[in-house]
């Protein structure tokens, strides 16, 4: 059964009265254990009967005098053995597995629960059935194979886990939350097909079946009530020192998640088992009456198989069992983990395992085992290897440091590790306290190791800010920026606050396309020429389109500019990507062009290089200044010259020439590419880096051309400031890289941008990425807009001296962040 839960972590009723009812389990445990054993030997005591005989579980069932029952065969001995020896193994194995856990507390745990509830199982069938030791010997097999070592493991390595004394009720009632509506709904199940079993009246077969019966209630007994107040005393007792101190059997190796174990397996056999009692109760009806008693029936046996009924059903219930031991998963720690959800501010975001973010090794941790038998646990499960033994083996090169994430299975774990094997190599003191102050913990590393980073050791937290709203071709937008920057934000919502007032800013985007631009080498010159005349005509260009494009669903080529350069020939190759920035997309397609056309054009084109910096990417040229690369935006606003005077505090003619003097005349002198402005790099790095995209590609993302210019009668403006920005190479995704990780994808879903657009035809044209360039260029025409007016007032020195003047103090240890919550 699935571990019930509601979105937002709230639990059914039924897990609620299971979480109390082990709560008040561990809180009063020895209260409890008193009650129960007071219970138990009262009714022991008593001269109690069973009210019905075996064979009468059927109201139809004809009395039978027990003299006149056979007594068992010899047959029946030797399957009875049988099964004593398959209990004997499934516990070996078992044992054997916990018992590599490498806790005595844990084995200690198995161990009393199992031994009591014997005791208990045994002398309830006595006092029941008012027989002698030999029907225990019998019983006692059945009732061992049906207890469920998987879930009292799970429940006592969950207690375990408690970093204190105090928290053990706690862990308790949690571990009662999860299984018991589980535990709950198979003991009803199981009692139900054993009950089934009735219309069988084959008194051997009855007497397995209702042994099966008692064992399966009491189990549930036990492990409601007497297991969670013995682990409450036993663990409890062993406290040495205060009661928040940490406990002697801590173990953090173990999961703290709870897991369904085999419950597929389980159901399986009941199912098996319940078509099996109808196929005989089906056969019941043709033999009829006679059936009762075993005349016909035993007749037919006798023809087909040499044992009678009693031996047959004996052995097919042997069979049952062994298929269970079998079947049933061997990994009863943590394999089939189905961990208890916890969620963060932020959505449903599932919190991750906290591990510690210190990087010290831990005083109290046992010492490796040997190597082999580390080996062995990674191949089969991973978290019951201990730090220390993941340390060993990445030092024996069994695992490779950069794949820890992967062979762990556990990205947070594997962090975690990599800085306690980095915390070794670093040789002084200094630099290792700085190693500790890198932030960890809370932190979804899944994504990111998986897309963004590699060899993780901690993430960096960045302010993120908020100005707006940009109202941006009618629709506003409160516009997120991460910035170690003083007043930026500041600035930038003050150029927002004008354009808010003066009706928004237009943006248009007028060129889309991601370029990769491979060079090919030819024999000869002439060849190189030759290959780009014929990639200029129309006709073959369609040839390729039809081979770039069956490689992605988004990608469609565009265009293709060759440039010839001696024997090399540099292809550019232009493609609109969809909602994604799009340069493995493009990739992607350009590889399997040039190979199409080696294979199939030119057999003697040789591939240099699959980018010939002709592309550009995250690098200043001229030809992405001019040809463009990624989304190219221009943005438009007029602001009136009384907003300028009172929000900007200066006036349009003195804007005008500073503009001119600086980003044009003064940008020119410096012979820039494409820096005729005055920071637009800061508002676009801030926002690349709030939204998950590529920072590096600010470079050619900041390439852009303020231009300014007072508006007379004649052009509707009446001494109005014109201002536009234009951008050619904003290159920007909504989904995929890091715009998949969840404080970066948050920040994209303020903008209501996040993510792919909806529908075929916004898909394929990138309508969520178009967006959010038009919103980058119109973030930075207010950023630009705010900047001039801050110069030509003379305000830029004394807004900075008071903004961003912080005294610089050396960092204490007791100031690291990586305790944190930070809702990624």
């Amino acid at each position: 059964m699935d571990y019930i839960q509601q979105s937002k972590g709230h639990y059914f009723p039924l897990m609620d009265v299971f979480g109390k009812y082990g709560r008040f389990c561990a809180y009063y445990s020895l209260e409890i254990m008193v009650c129960f054993l007071t219970m138990f030997v009262g009714a022991v005591s008593l001269n109690l009967h069973s009210p019905f005989e075996l064979c009468q579980w059927s109201i139809e069932c004809q009395n039978v005098d027990e003299d006149k029952l056979p007594t068992r065969t010899n047959s029946d001995a030797v399957l009875l053995s049988l099964l004593r020896c398959v209990t004997i193994i499934y516990f070996f194995i078992k044992l054997r597995r916990i018992n590599q856990l490498g806790s005595v507390h844990l084995v200690m745990g198995v161990c009393i629960c199992m031994t009591f509830g014997s005791i208990v199982f045994a002398a309830t069938l006595l006092q029941l059935m008012q027989k002698n030791w030999i029907v225990v010997g019998s019983a006692l097999p059945i009732f061992l194979l049906s207890v469920d070592i998987s879930r009292l493991v799970s429940l006592i390595q969950h207690c375990l886990t408690a970093h204190s004394y105090n928290a053990v009720q706690d862990r308790i009632s949690e571990a009662m939350r999860v299984i018991g509506p589980s535990i709950t709904f198979d003991t009803v199940l199981e009692i139900f097909v054993i009950m089934m079993s009735s219309a069988m009246k084959v008194r051997q077969l009855q007497e397995i079946f209702c042994f099966a019966c008692l064992s399966v209630l009491l189990n549930y007994i036990v492990f409601t009530t007497f297991v969670p107040a013995c682990l409450s005393i036993l663990l409890m007792n062993t406290r040495r020192g205060s009661r928040n101190s940490k406990p002697v059997w801590h173990n953090e190796t173990f999961s703290k998640a709870l897991y369904n174990h085999g419950g597929q397996i389980r159901f399986k056999l009941k199912l098996m088992i319940g078509c099996l009692l109808l196929l005989f109760n089906c056969i019941r009806l043709f033999y009829g009456e006679s059936l009762y008693h075993g005349e016909n029936f035993q007749e037919g046996f006798d023809m087909i198989f040499t044992m009678t009924p009693q031996h047959f059903f004996t052995l097919i219930i042997t069979m049952l069992l062994l298929g269970k031991f079998f079947l049933q998963n061997s990994n009863i720690e943590v394999a089939q983990s189905a961990q208890v959800t916890e969620f963060v501010s932020y959505g449903n975001a599932k919190q991750t395992v906290d591990y510690s973010a210190h990087i010290d090794p831990d005083p109290t941790e046992c010492a490796p085992r040997d190597l082999d038998t580390c080996v062995a646990l990674l191949q089969d499960n991973s978290d019951l290897l201990t730090d220390l033994e993941i340390i060993s083996l990445v030092q024996a090169k069994k695992i490779q440091s950069h794949r820890l994430e992967v062979d762990l299975r556990d990205p947070n774990r594997g962090v975690s590790i990599r800085r306690k094997l980095l915390h070794q190599k670093l040789e002084y003191k200094e630099r290792q306290d700085a190693l500790a102050q890198i932030p960890f913990a809370h932190y979804n590393f899944s994504k990111a190791t998986a897309a963004c980073c590699e060899n993780t050791v901690g993430y960096i937290p960045v302010p993120v800010g908020v100005c707006g709203p940009l109202l941006m071709n009618g629709d506003p937008y409160h516009v997120p920026m991460a910035t170690t920057e003083g007043t930026l934000l500041a600035s930038t919502n003050r150029g927002m606050k004008a354009v808010l007032l003066s009706g928004g800013v237009e943006c248009t985007v007028y060129r889309d396309g991601m370029t990769r631009a491979p060079v090919v080498e030819f024999p000869t010159s002439r060849k190189a020429c030759e290959m780009a005349e014929w990639l200029k005509d129309p006709f073959k260009f369609v040839l390729l389109k039809d081979k770039f494009d069956e490689t992605s669903r988004f990608a469609r080529l565009e265009s293709i500019h060759p440039m010839v350069c001696g024997r090399s020939l540099y292809i550019r190759f232009n493609a609109t990507t969809g909602d994604a920035m799009g340069m493995n997309m493009v990739s992607k397609g350009v590889e399997h062009t040039l190979k199409w056309l080696q294979e199939n054009i030119r057999p003697d084109m040789r591939v240099i290089s699959l980018s010939g910096n002709v592309c550009t990417d995250k690098k200043s040229s001229s030809i992405n200044w001019t040809l463009g690369r990624g989304k190219s935006v221009v943005a438009e606003a007029r602001i009136p010259s009384n907003i300028v005077r009172d929000v900007l505090k200066t006036d349009v003619d003195s804007l005008v020439h500073l503009n001119t003097s600086k980003n044009l005349i003064g940008s020119a002198m410096a012979g820039s590419i494409g820096g005729f402005n005055a920071h637009a790099a800061n508002a676009v790095t801030a926002l690349y880096i709030a939204t998950g995209q590529d920072p590096a590609q600010n470079v050619e993302g900041s390439n852009c051309i303020t231009l300014l210019e007072k508006l007379d009668s004649t052009q509707g403006g009446d001494g109005s400031l014109l201002i536009t920005c234009t951008m050619p190479c904003i290159e920007v995704a909504t989904c995929g890289g890091g715009t998949a990780l969840n404080a970066q994808r948050a920040c994209l879903d303020m903008l209501g941008l996040g993510g792919g657009s909806s529908g075929v035809e916004n898909a394929l044209s990138g309508h969520n990425a178009r967006q959010f360039a038009s919103i980058v260029c119109g973030t930075v025409l207010c950023s630009e807009l705010s900047l001039l007016a801050a110069l030509s007032a003379g305000h830029l020195v004394r807004s900075h001296m008071r903004h961003n003047r912080l005294p610089c103090e050396p960092r204490t240890p007791d100031q690291s962040e990586h305790g944190g919550l930070v809702n990624l």
